[in-house]
């Protein structure tokens, strides 16, 4: 047993052998309930776990027909939608390891990772990823092929768009529909799944490598504390190219909750209040953000920002009486009451409604931002990992 209660041998015993194996039984137990809600031009779009799987295992067989070996790496720099998570699944199931790149590393850093890691496939966002790559010629010529999210394939025959990569995946599943569940069987715990450079403390990146067990563990033990609901939606903005950000996903397939994509840091908000999720994960400058925003948002002095003051100084004298689990003063709670319906309950309406409660993680969070959101009724928690863990 562990200190939360959890027998870690008896979860671990009937756990998957693979991120493909896990993404597999989260597809079976939940086919037709929502997998990902992505941005379109006309809102958001929703697919399944059997429409997720459809296009995974279209993916999977595209990068075997490609040529992909156990344990190839496959580089991605992109920043963090959803084709980054469909194709992330597609590397693990058919076998392959996935290289993260964060989209804005420099030249140099990424011709390292690139070369360091000794990925065969490299995967561009667009053409500013993709010109990473053509600009390094001596790293170029190691790569064997490319896969461009948007724009065109241009003359270079190493390049295949998003379109051109499913065409390919569904003439392989036609010709062999049993390749990518054939590769998915032959990854064990030991197989590597990731690899993520990590700043570290002098010289060039280093080099972690996550194994498909590190994934599964990780989904298992969160699914075993009980803490996040099958049901629930998460919002997702994270880089994936983090730790942080693909635990979310590790997560997601043991649990089985649904995700909304979108990495466009500058549209949090209106995700949010689109999709109305019920957590969300992100790092202490977002959070800080939400704080001087609506603490910035009256003129100092006037009606409204008297009216925040009061509501947030009512909100602290509250917390202690919350915290403990005490009922609150009369005086205390009709004031709370009051608070909560002119101030606390638009600032979750501007969260979406619906958040249960927020974590932040990758730096430390400042417990005047932790005791602010609280006061509010709204429940921050700070995690901390490290990527080598």
């Amino acid at each position: 047993m562990d200190a939360a209660g959890v027998d870690v041998a008896a979860v671990m015993a009937q756990a998957p052998s693979s991120v493909g194996a896990l993404f597999n039984r989260r597809v079976e137990r939940s086919q037709n309930e929502l997998a990902f809600k992505s941005p379109t031009a006309d809102g958001w779009a929703s697919l399944t776990w059997t429409e997720t799987k459809e296009q995974v295992d279209t993916l999977a067989a595209a990068l075997l027909a490609l040529g992909l070996q156990p344990e190839d790496r496959v580089a991605i720099a992109s920043t963090t939608r959803l084709e980054w998570i469909l194709l992330d699944l597609a590397i693990n199931s058919a076998g392959g390891a996935t290289t993260t790149i964060y989209p804005n590393t420099g030249p140099d850093e990424f011709a390292h990772i690139v070369s360091h890691s000794g990925s065969r496939f490299f995967v561009a966002e667009n053409a500013t990823q993709l010109a990473k790559l053509t600009g390094s010629p001596e790293v170029s010529d190691r790569v064997d092929r490319v896969i461009l999210l948007d724009g065109d394939a241009g003359a270079d025959a190493r390049v295949l768009t998003w379109d051109g990569l499913m065409k390919l995946g569904r003439a392989k599943l036609a010709d062999d529909p049993g390749c990518v569940q054939r590769a998915t069987d032959a990854t064990g715990p030991d197989s590597l799944a990731t690899l993520i450079y990590t700043s570290g403390t002098t010289g060039v990146p280093k080099g972690v490598e996550l194994t498909h067990g590190s994934w599964v563990y990780e989904g298992e033990m969160l699914q075993a504390l009980h803490f996040i609901e099958a049901g629930s939606l998460q919002f997702l903005w994270l880089p994936l190219s983090h730790v942080f950000g693909k635990l979310l996903i590790a997560a997601q397939l043991s649990i089985g909750f649904g995700t909304a994509v979108d990495g466009r840091q500058d549209q949090i908000v209106n995700g949010l209040g689109a999709t109305g999720p019920n957590f969300m994960c992100g790092v202490p400058r977002v959070f800080e953000k939400v704080r001087n925003a609506v603490v910035t948002a009256s003129p100092k002095g006037s009606l409204k920002w008297r009216i925040s003051r009061w509501a947030f100084a009512v909100g602290y004298g509250a917390r202690p009486y919350r915290i403990g689990g005490q009922p609150m003063p009369p005086h205390l709670k009709a004031a709370y009451k009051l608070a909560d319906k002119l101030v606390y309950s638009k600032l979750r309406a501007k969260l979406g409604g619906n958040i249960e409660f927020l974590v932040s993680g990758s730096a430390k969070l400042s417990s005047q931002v932790q005791d602010w959101f609280y006061s509010a009724g709204i429940l921050l928690i700070e995690g901390y990992g490290m990527t080598e863990t």
